[in-house]
């Protein structure tokens, strides 16, 4: 049995270090004993702790925000650095409850439930982390649902008719063009040299 090998061109991580990042932010804002998954949990899901899902639902380039950072050139390889390509990484970030709270739902929710309580740190942990830590070029903001979750009734519809408070949090983090696209040479300048010629003064 063949194994896979490994790839010509090696890929931009970015959006791997952003599910890094965004991770350890929210980690560092919710109450001990609250777990993260970054996978949807289905209808059927039981969970044994409190649960935040960060579900990277969608990836589209981002064609408002244009890379206005100049690409540096190398003299001595004749080559200019490679270019960047900035991507939108949207998730949705819901609470999931343990199978048998009723702390979040029905009738003994209070406003200030553990389902409030850990989606309010998920707020904080976002608005006070616009530049992700180790990422100063991936800007975080959150948005309004998007049409990529082709509604929310129709969204919580196949999750069991269980709508929930949801947050939708969009990052835009710049990918680095790989090969063969960032292996253009270009000649170096060496001289440069101009020509002036006066012209008399008509009267």
């Amino acid at each position: 049995m063949s194994t896979p090998s490994d790839p010509s061109v090696a890929s931009d991580a970015s959006i791997i270090s952003v599910n890094v990042a965004l991770h350890s932010a929210l980690k560092d804002y919710l109450s001990p004993g609250i777990d993260l998954t970054f996978a949807l949990p289905d209808r059927d899901s039981e969970f044994s702790v409190p649960t935040v899902s960060v579900f990277l639902y969608e990836i589209h380039e981002d064609l408002q925000m244009r890379s206005g950072d100049a690409r540096k050139y190398d003299s001595t390889t004749h080559v200019y650095a490679p270019g960047t390509v900035n991507v939108n990484c949207n998730y949705l970030i819901t609470y999931w409850e343990t199978v048998t709270s009723t702390d979040s739902h029905g009738p003994v929710a209070l406003p200030d439930s553990q389902a409030m309580m850990a989606m309010n740190q998920v707020v904080n942990a976002l608005v006070n982390n616009r530049q992700l830590k180790g990422l100063p070029r991936a800007y975080t903001r959150m948005i309004p649902p998007t049409e990529e979750l082709n509604s929310l009734g129709n969204f919580w519809q196949s999750m069991g008719n269980k709508p929930r408070l949801s947050i939708n949090c969009s990052i835009t983090v710049p990918l680095t063009l790989t090969a063969p696209a960032a292996t253009d040479t270009t000649p170096a300048v060496e001289t440069t040299e101009a020509d002036f010629e006066q012209i008399p003064a008509t009267s």
